[in-house]
């Protein structure tokens, strides 16, 4: 005989707590992302620099060249280590968790299940197949930032067009990105979790890691009333119904099927010798270990969360480096700094006068610009080498 969950209160808790960390990353991320638009007293580093994804595409060129993709630094490297632990503990908890780009479009699919009784369900003979989409998606761009040695990512991130939102540099930059963004965002109201099911390449990343995870989702089938409510719950649309342990590299350890379950200990998370861990539990040190990882490379200066102005690395070699070079520097700040002549800049980027004093991103970005800031740093770098 089966025992009813008494304790719907835990379960709705866990959920809440779940849905209030999410938010919480989501908000902190957002926040970070407008103060490296706008921000004057202190500038955080890039998006690029605090994506862990980009430690996979910089791998290559760190192990042949022992330098890393323009854009990135060390903290993605970071990022990603503190990931993976997680992952092989506990699979692909930072994508149910974690992962910012992963809430927003599960607050989409909220308001998806509050405008439509009934949502439809992909068909399966359209998604099994879209499933290893991620997967071709990682493995291009892995080979292709390898053979062309830049972010080949960059344009069509959503991520990262989410971050640019009120940029000028959206349209420019990150149109493709934006609409891969719009559409996973509107799709995830019919379809929860468009972007991560189909095409996010970090998911395809975690998806191969987690095949060694110790702790899966577990079902007791003696005591299933199979009531469905955990595969109504999955956000994944794995059918945890019809599995006795779920091994499948979709699951992305979000917990909602088992705060789900009307029946105790019917569906639980277990790891070597059958040891059970709650969901409150598993979430938390997920978080933890993030959190250690990042709290303790800060505290040694490794993670480096604000950038270098030109003036400050100035100061420390006696020179401009040409990567502390950001959109809102100037091209006269960049010509004074560097010793490079004004009209050296003016006859490369066809500056007019008020265009030299203006930000950098202003004229890279304006309409028929065919230069960005990268430009202008291998311009100065290659001046500065003669």
């Amino acid at each position: 005989m089966s025992e009813k969950n008494t304790n719907k209160k835990k379960q709705k808790a866990r959920k809440a707590l779940r849905l209030i960390i999410l938010i919480i990353f989501l908000l902190f991320s957002t926040a970070i992302g407008l103060l490296h638009q706008y921000g004057k007293n202190w500038i955080p580093v890039g998006v690029d620099a605090l994506c862990p994804f980009g430690g996979i595409e910089s791998a290559y060129a760190l192990i042949t060249s022992g330098e890393m993709l323009p854009r990135i630094a060390l903290s993605s490297f970071i990022l990603l280590g503190a990931i993976v632990i997680i992952a092989v503990i506990f699979r692909r908890s930072f994508c149910g968790n974690v992962c910012a780009l992963g809430t927003l479009q599960e607050l989409f699919g909220r308001l998806g299940r509050l405008i439509f009784k009934k949502r439809p369900v992909m068909p399966s003979g359209i998604d099994k197949p879209l499933r290893y989409l991620k997967y071709l998606v990682l493995l291009a761009i892995v080979v292709f930032s390898a053979i062309y040695a830049t972010l080949i990512i960059r344009p069509f991130d959503p991520w990262a067009a989410y971050h640019h939102l009120l940029s000028p540099e959206l349209f420019s930059e990150f149109l493709v990105g934006f609409f891969i963004l719009a559409a996973s965002l509107l799709l995830s109201v019919v379809f929860d979790r468009f972007f991560c099911k189909y095409l996010c390449p970090m998911g395809g990343f975690l998806g191969i890691i987690s095949k060694i995870g110790l702790f899966k989702v577990k079902r007791n089938k003696g005591t299933c009333i199979d009531c469905m409510a955990c595969n109504k719950a999955c956000p994944v649309n794995i059918p945890v119904q019809s599995l006795e342990k779920v091994t499948t590299a979709e699951c992305i350890q979000c917990m909602e099927c088992i705060n789900s379950c009307p029946v105790k200990n019917t569906l639980y998370n277990e790891g070597p010798s059958k040891k059970r861990i709650s969901p409150t539990l598993l979430i938390g040190i997920s978080v933890l270990i993030f959190a250690a990882v990042v709290g303790s490379t800060t505290l040694t200066g490794t993670f480096k969360w604000g950038e270098v102005s030109i003036e400050e690395g100035l100061k420390k070699t006696g020179e401009l480096d040409p990567d502390t070079i950001t959109g809102r520097n100037t091209f006269r700040q960049v010509s004074e700094l560097s010793g490079i002549p004004k009209e050296a800049f003016i006859e490369r980027f066809g500056l007019s006068g008020d265009e030299f004093d203006a930000p950098i991103r202003e004229s890279a970005h304006k309409e028929g610009s065919t230069f960005d800031t990268d430009d202008v740093k291998e311009f100065v770098r290659e001046k500065m080498q003669r």
